[in-house]
Order: structure tokens, then C-alpha cells, then sequence
């Protein structure tokens, strides 16, 4: 997971997602998460909503257009990967491409998940 300026910036551009207030961080870093179980869920944690998602994208730099639960990945027994988009309020990109609420796609090595204002998480296997 890392900051996606260009993403960032096409969709401030195309949308304005990231609202005019939004500011790409100033200093960002890169975390790696391994996916592990059935199922994984991507978003912002919120102990009003007793929500802690398994990927969670509530620390600094907090991007505010990632949704409480923004995307959800589901594993196959072949070791497969799925994700998809439960209803997020900015929707979920995969390889550019925005998924429909509830449509699930496959991953695959390399693919790019990008989500909220300049979020982006690349897949990688192994």
C-alpha cells in the first residue's frame, strides 16, 4: 500500500474526489500486508461503528476518501484473490478500470487496487 499521486490527480481532476480541500500528504510510506484467511476487509476503522477493518487505512496519512468498509477481498481455495466494492462512497479501481458496486474481480500479480483520494495497493504473490 503507498500513495498514488497520479491517481490523485486524475481523479481530483476528473471528479473531484478528493474535494478541493484535500491535499496530497507531504510525507507518505509504503506497508505490505499479507493476505491470509477467507476474507479481508479494506477500509477505516471506527469504534463508533465497532469496525476494525483487517486492512486498515486509518493511519497517517489518513486518506479521507476511503470509505469505512471500502472494498472487501475474498480468498478461493485455490489461493485465488477477489475484491470487490460493497457500496464505497468514491468507488474501488482495479487496473484503472472502476468496479461496479458488488461486481468481484479476479487479482492477479501486479494489479493495481486504487481506492479513496491517493490510495493504491499493488498485488503481489508470495
Amino acid at each position: 500500500m503507498a500513495s498514488d499521486r497520479v491517481y490523485y490527480n486524475r481523479m481530483k481532476a476528473l471528479r473531484a474526489v478528493a474535494g478541493s480541500a484535500v491535499e496530497f500528504p507531504a510525507h507518505t510510506s509504503e506497508r505490505r500486508v499479507r493476505l491470509v484467511g477467507i476474507q479481508m476487509r479494506i477500509g477505516r476503522r471506527s469504534a463508533a461503528r465497532d469496525l476494525v477493518p483487517e486492512i486498515d487505512l486509518a493511519d497517517r496519512p489518513v486518506d479521507p476518501g476511503v470509505s469505512r468498509l471500502h472494498a472487501v477481498l475474498t480468498s478461493a481455495s485455490d489461493g485465488t484473490w477477489f475484491i470487490s466494492d460493497p457500496g464505497s462512497a468514491n468507488g474501488t479501481f482495479v487496473n484503472s478500470r472502476e468496479l461496479a458496486i458488488g461486481e468481484r474481480v479476479t487479482l492477479h500479480e501486479g494489479d493495481r487496487i486504487n481506492l479513496g483520494a491517493w490510495t493504491v495497493i499493488t498485488v503481489h504473490r508470495g
